[in-house]
């Protein structure tokens, strides 16, 4: 049975939230079954109505009973909402609650947790989330924007609730059809990256990914992607990287390596250890030589490549990459240039 959940970020202003249940509920006539407010400890503070600044000295009543009249006033399902960490998702910076976002360390922790938070809920594929991105600090919606855009699925909506200033900070909701005029939601496009990144990190890798984790590998990505080419010399028994300096490699090493390429071009992309053996040695059982070479074949690449986040994809690899004693080489045959 299809399920709408409502995720909204907060800051210092809770009435975002009821603008958006209402936007969502009323105007639109989506049932929402469930709230999930990402927000600061400041901000769950004055979601609770315990804030001394926001809710006593201004007034501000506590969010769970402006709900609870929205729903009694329109007639719309309350949607399942409780005061706790459950449905109140703060940051926290080694299990303290961030107090809230101001600096760079806290801008790392904050998007971890609404990646986290948001890849936790699109596990369910009979679920649609409705994310606004209205509330707290820029920084804030940017995260829950780009948490979407990792992990959402191809129903998941993004909004932004326009509120004229009329009505902005006065109520937590509309209550009648001139304020109902000043009260609009648009939906926002994004790019939805979960089917490309999975298919990349072979889901499994994916789902255990944090925020940091999927930046930094995308990074990487990227960066190989638009890396130079790996040029060999078999006739200086040389290869260079781009514009790096040579590397001298002895000709069995090189005939090694460029043996490899040759069969990931002809459509093989790996080769069982034994084999390999028996190519080079004429023996099956001659594993340990086979090793030898690989790793300063190895050290060679690492020399000529100099870069730790390239260099990986031009090396022999190993079973991590192509299975139980199969070796080979992850770049692509075009990045390479044979001379």
């Amino acid at each position: 049975m299809q399920k709408n959940i409502l995720i909204a970020v907060s800051g210092l202003t809770p009435q975002i939230i009821t603008e958006t249940l209402y936007c969502l509920a009323v105007k639109k006539k989506i049932q929402i079954d469930e709230l999930y407010i990402i927000t600061t400890s400041k901000g769950r503070d004055i979601i609770f109505g315990t804030d001394e600044e926001f809710n006593i000295k201004r007034k501000y009543p506590p969010l769970k009973r402006e709900i609870k009249r929205l729903c009694d006033t329109y007639k719309i399902k309350f949607p399942k909402f409780d005061n706790n960490d459950n449905h109140i998702i703060t940051a926290k910076e080694q299990s303290t609650d961030l107090y809230d976002i101001r600096n760079d360390k806290h801008n790392k922790l904050f998007p971890n947790k609404v990646c986290e938070f948001i890849k936790d809920k699109t596990r369910n594929k009979v679920t649609i989330l409705h994310c606004s991105i209205s509330g707290g600090r820029k920084t804030m919606s940017v995260d829950l924007a780009f948490a979407l855009s990792l992990f959402g699925k191809q129903e998941d909506k993004l909004y932004h609730v326009l509120i004229d200033e009329k009505l902005e900070f006065s109520k937590f909701f509309p209550e009648n059809k001139k304020e109902d005029a000043l009260l609009e939601i648009a939906e926002i496009p994004y790019v939805k990256l979960r089917p490309l990144i999975a298919e990349q990190t072979e889901n499994k890798a994916f789902k255990s990914m944090s925020y940091t984790d999927i930046v930094n590998y995308m990074q990487r990505q990227l960066k190989i992607k638009s890396s130079d080419k790996l040029y060999i010399s078999k006739k200086r028994n040389e290869i260079w990287f781009g514009e790096n300096e040579r590397v001298k490699m002895l000709p069995k090493e090189l005939m090694m390596y460029t043996y490899f390429i040759e069969r990931k071009n002809s459509g093989f992309p790996s080769l069982h250890i034994n084999d390999i053996a028996k190519e080079f040695y004429n023996d099956s059982k001659e594993v340990d030589n086979v090793y030898t070479k690989i790793s300063k074949i190895n050290n060679h690449i690492r020399k000529a490549i100099n870069d730790i986040d390239t260099e990986s994809i031009f090396m022999i690899m190993g079973p991590a990459e192509f299975g139980t004693s199969q070796y080979g080489i992850i770049a692509d045959t075009e990045k390479f240039e044979l001379l």
